[in-house]
């Protein structure tokens, strides 16, 4: 298998999934992050041929309106920890301010969970729009959707 190119760019991620007062700009994210958060949560549920199709330029209205801002959001999930941790030549650290305190480990940890929600939500509508109109997407094979053989819900695998 080739590597894939990516989906969205950083900007993307950046303009999608992070308010401005976050002050996340493009260069603070990682492209492998993208690729990481394309392979590991919309390849199994679109399949390659979609996800390629997409890639190349194919099915814009279904990117523009859930799978763009889904990835955005599941790289957000993703760069979280890291976001919170920082490592340098003097190992890892906490990052806060004189006017900000890092969050806590439930807070972090909440905040994941959300994400990964609001980008479930998102694909879950992409993939309803594929599957109400099978004709018009010939590179999505329904069997191939990981969510039709598994299913996690509230951390419960089903």
């Amino acid at each position: 298998m080739n590597a894939m190119e990516n989906l969205i760019s950083p900007e993307k991620v950046a303009s999608q999934a992070f308010a401005p007062l976050d002050h996340v700009t493009p260069d603070d994210i990682n492209p492998l992050t993208i690729s990481v958060a394309q392979e590991r949560f919309i390849v199994p549920v679109l399949g390659e041929a979609m996800v390629e199709a997409m890639i190349g330029g194919d099915y814009a209205e279904l990117m523009d309106k859930w799978v763009a801002p889904a990835l955005a959001l599941y790289t957000r999930a993703l760069m979280l920890p890291a976001l919170a941790l920082r490592t340098g030549a003097a190992g890892v650290s906490k990052g806060s301010n004189q006017y900000l305190d890092a969050a806590t480990e439930n807070e972090l940890r909440s905040l994941r969970r959300t994400t990964l929600a609001q980008a479930t939500t998102l694909l879950r509508k992409a993939v309803a729009r594929i599957e109400s109109a099978p004709d018009n997407y010939p590179e999505y094979d329904a069997r191939m959707n990981i969510w039709r053989r598994c299913r996690i819900d509230g951390g419960v695998v089903a």
